[in-house]
């Protein structure tokens, strides 16, 4: 039950911050400059301008990952090959080995829907990421396989 709802909330957040982001952009598009960022360098300063057409590439790309990512994590089937799990996305930590479990899927295609909301909103704005954005999206892609590995067995 517990597994269900964590699950379920994780889903909905990240459906919701795509969702909104989607509207945000779709609302104010009239006064989305024509000209906007669409890459930052690693202190979160725009490095580079396109049209603003490309909030929808970018959005799009966003709703794919964030589906692709949801699906695998409710389907692991998908990332099975013929003996097993594919080797090249799990971890090796002393000398066992750990497997993306749902909640490593989960989290990270929730990081994924924020990010990308998150991005867009910041480039429809013309906005800097910030100099926290690199480190705080690396530490939360680790804690993606940290938490569960810590959490061990609880949820399975």
């Amino acid at each position: 039950m517990v597994k269900r709802i964590i699950r379920l909330i994780l889903l909905i957040l990240g459906l919701l911050s795509l969702l909104g982001a989607t509207l945000f952009v779709a609302l104010r598009w009239g006064g989305i400059p024509a000209e906007i960022p669409t890459s930052y360098n690693g202190a979160g300063q725009p490095d580079a301008y396109s049209g603003k057409a490309a909030l929808w590439g970018m959005l799009a790309l966003g709703w794919l990952m964030f589906a692709l990512s949801a699906a695998v994590s409710r389907f692991p089937a998908l990332l099975r090959k013929k003996g097993g799990f594919v080797r090249v996305n799990a971890l090796r930590i002393g000398g066992r080995t750990i497997e993306p479990s749902w909640l490593s899927l989960d989290l990270m295609s929730t990081e994924l829907a924020l990010l990308f909301a998150y991005l867009s909103v910041c480039s429809a704005l013309c906005r800097p990421l910030g100099a926290w954005f690199m480190p705080v999206v690396f530490g939360a892609l680790l804690l993606s396989f940290v938490i569960p590995t810590l959490v061990g067995e609880v949820f399975r």
